[in-house]
């Protein structure tokens, strides 16, 4: 855990729900399982297979598969919804906000977690299409430290935070520019 101390650290504003993972271990450990396996449709499943087995797809293509996928998504969310079927998860003790990330680190604001402790969580990460990422993570020096995640979730989560950095980056360098021409 020491090494990722030089993590960078950025402000953010993530959903996350969790629980000791002690409590419902078996339950924890299958939804976690669960949900990196199907990564929730059918139809996103395949659109990785055929990347997978046909390369790096044409730009506008890769677009236009992706946009077409999460109108799919939308059409069976609208039947779940009308057929009042409801996605399940297993219940969480805990709901919070992530407010900084890095890679391989976060803090949850306000919230009283127990020192060396392993958690299960659930974070909502704002990509296109938004995803549910299950995560294990350990709370330690002030910071909870990603203990286990799925390997496409993990690559998610670092591209997100890359992000977060760029704009802190564009926002420094358009400060200083607005400083410089007063």
């Amino acid at each position: 855990m020491e090494s990722y101390i030089k993590s960078r650290l950025i402000e953010t504003s993530l959903k996350i729900e969790f629980d000791k993972a002690q409590n419902n271990s078996e339950i924890f450990a299958r939804e976690f399982t669960r949900l990196t396996q199907s990564d929730e449709d059918p139809i996103g499943e395949w659109l990785r297979l055929t990347k997978a087995k046909k390369g790096n797809l044409e730009g506008d293509s890769v677009i236009i598969l992706e946009l077409l996928v999460e109108i799919y998504r939308k059409i069976e969310s609208l039947e779940r919804t009308l057929s009042s079927i409801k996605k399940e998860y297993a219940p969480l003790a805990q709901k919070g906000e992530i407010t900084t990330i890095g890679h391989s680190c976060f803090v949850v604001g306000n919230m009283l977690l127990e020192e060396n402790t392993l958690y299960y969580g659930r974070i909502e990460l704002p990509t296109f299409p938004t995803r549910i990422i299950p995560i294990y993570f350990v709370y330690h020096s002030e910071l909870a430290w990603v203990e286990q995640i799925h390997g496409r979730d993990e690559s998610e989560w670092d591209s997100y935070v890359a992000s977060k950095e760029r704009a802190l980056i564009r926002t420094l360098k358009q400060n200083k520019r607005d400083e410089n021409d007063e």
